[in-house]
């Protein structure tokens, strides 16, 4: 399987660290990189952040953050 090239700016010298980012940003089905949307609710103070695979159609993650 062939990664997409990733756009990460942190310097990833350990194969553990690279082997995080990709499963983070790469959709662990077909490798495709990973679309974000993020939508900001200021009412409740949050933003919601998806992660989905243009390829598979698969959402891998959704996570609520709070705004400071």
């Amino acid at each position: 399987m062939e990664y997409s090239k990733i756009n990460y700016f942190e310097k990833t010298d350990s194969p553990k660290h690279r082997e995080f980012i990709i499963s983070q940003n790469n959709c662990i089905l077909c490798g495709t990189v990973l679309e974000l949307k993020h939508i900001a609710d200021r009412a409740t103070g949050e933003i919601t952040e998806e992660a989905f695979c243009t390829q598979c159609e698969v959402k891998t993650r959704n996570k609520t953050h709070v705004l400071n």
